[in-house]
């Protein structure tokens, strides 16, 4: 994989590291993962779909947090869609 970001954010105590993976030696269609920290290190909470991502961000309206990622490519056209998900209290779901 070629990480092109990385976003560190907290949910109720919780630590949380999303990675935007850009693309493999393959495809730019690649799963970007979610990292929840255990208290000794990071391991893999969950993976969520993209197209050549370059950036993430956290943020948080009214009490709810989303995450936004920024794809870029998917290997024939730069037209590709971003995404916004929110958090269900167990996962992000795609929310746009």
């Amino acid at each position: 994989m070629r990480a092109r970001d990385w976003e560190y954010f907290e949910i109720d105590g919780t630590s949380y590291m999303v990675i935007a993976n850009y693309r493999d030696v393959i495809a730019y269609a690649v799963d970007s993962k979610i990292y929840r920290w255990t208290g000794t290190s990071f391991t893999e909470f969950q993976s969520i779909p993209t197209m050549g991502a370059v950036d993430w961000e956290h943020f948080e309206i009214d009490g709810t947090h989303y995450i936004a990622v920024a794809n870029s490519f998917d290997g024939a056209s730069g037209g590709v869609d971003s995404k916004i998900y929110h958090w269900t209290g167990n996962s992000f779901v795609e929310s746009q």
